[in-house]
């Protein structure tokens, strides 16, 4: 009985070093990667920067508003059935709201 307690806790042992040692080795994998990111900056500071167009920043922003739309949960209560997106939203608004976004975000990179 008490040699199997002994064994036991040696198997414990070895078990929690096992678990220590693979912990140790994934926490300094992930620090030296850190490290090396941290050091090489001009990997980072290539990022692809694209500017949209008019066109194109309308046409993601119906794309957004599409997914809000379908997302909505129509009201039990109301008995008409779902309008359509274009039904909701004109072409007009969307261009606006595209226009107020441009505008607002060069105040603020003015600003800053």
């Amino acid at each position: 009985m008490k040699r199997r307690r002994i064994t036991q806790r040696a198997f414990l042992n070895v078990r929690t070093s096992i678990a220590v040692l693979l912990c140790a080795a994934a926490v300094c994998w992930v620090l030296s990667a850190t490290v090396l990111a941290f050091f090489r900056p001009e990997a980072s500071s290539k990022v692809f920067q694209r500017t949209l167009s008019f066109s194109e920043r309308v046409a993601y922003q119906r794309a957004i508003e599409d997914v809000y739309w379908r997302h909505r949960i129509w009201p039990k209560d109301n008995p008409d059935s779902k309008p359509s997106l274009d039904a909701v939203i004109s072409q007009a608004q969307l261009e606006k709201k595209v226009e107020d976004y441009l505008l607002k975000s060069q105040t603020l990179e003015d600003h800053w």
